[in-house]
């Protein structure tokens, strides 16, 4: 913006300079002074041009940077719905695998939860049930699964993601 008052204000100096330059030049002003304000036409003009290539410049800088901007957050967009996809197929494999080894309902939220990485203790606060309980139903869960703990479970489901 304050380029644009900037180049507005040089038009205005401009065109009063050359207004006095032809009052001068009708009074027969001396030459020294007729090329002074040549000069300062000159030299004003070539500001006044450079500065609106300028803020042509950066207006097309800033309308690049606003597609680009755009562009990343469609990007961000998609990746965040592949993610949600991914996540949402990932659950489903998880929950088609603990129906096949016949979980119980409880069984298969403590799956989840161990997959998730919360410890027994936490996972006793969650279901308001004595970690006793909980250690019995992912006892179950291993032997069901055919492994020896939460390593060997978590492994199950991520090894075919390499």
């Amino acid at each position: 913006m304050k380029e644009k008052i900037i180049s507005v204000t040089l038009l205005i100096i401009i065109t009063l300079k050359i207004l006095d330059l032809y009052v001068d030049f009708s009074e027969e002003v001396n030459f020294i002074h007729l090329a002074q304000e040549v000069s300062l036409i000159i030299l004003s003009g070539a500001v006044f041009i450079f500065l609106v290539l300028d803020i042509k410049k950066n207006a097309s800088s800033l309308s690049a940077l606003k597609r680009e901007l755009s562009d990343s957050k469609l990007r961000v967009h998609e990746i965040s719905e592949e993610l949600k996809s991914s996540k949402r197929d990932f659950f489903i494999a998880v929950n088609n695998q603990f129906a096949q080894w016949q979980l119980t309902n409880s069984e298969s939220e403590i799956g989840l939860l161990l997959l998730k990485g919360l410890s027994l203790a936490e996972i006793s606060m969650i279901r308001n049930t004595s970690e006793k309980t909980v250690r019995h139903h992912a006892s179950s869960i291993y032997k069901k699964a055919d492994c020896k703990g939460r390593h060997e479970l978590a492994a199950i489901f991520f090894e075919e993601l390499n």
